[in-house]
């Protein structure tokens, strides 16, 4: 279950850095959604430690 989380996280977390960095300069919006998708990558990385 956690395996699939994993994926999905960072799929949607690269997924908003790139879109945000590429549109960084048209609203804040796109400045956050780069700072949400460091968040989804850094839990994506933190499921998959071993536990």
């Amino acid at each position: 279950m956690f395996f699939y989380v994993m994926i999905f996280s960072l799929a949607v977390g690269i997924a908003l850095i790139a879109v945000g960095i590429y549109r960084r300069n048209k609203s804040i919006w796109y400045k956050i959604s780069i700072i949400v998708g460091i968040a989804l990558v850094l839990y994506a990385i933190y499921l998959g430690f071993p536990k």
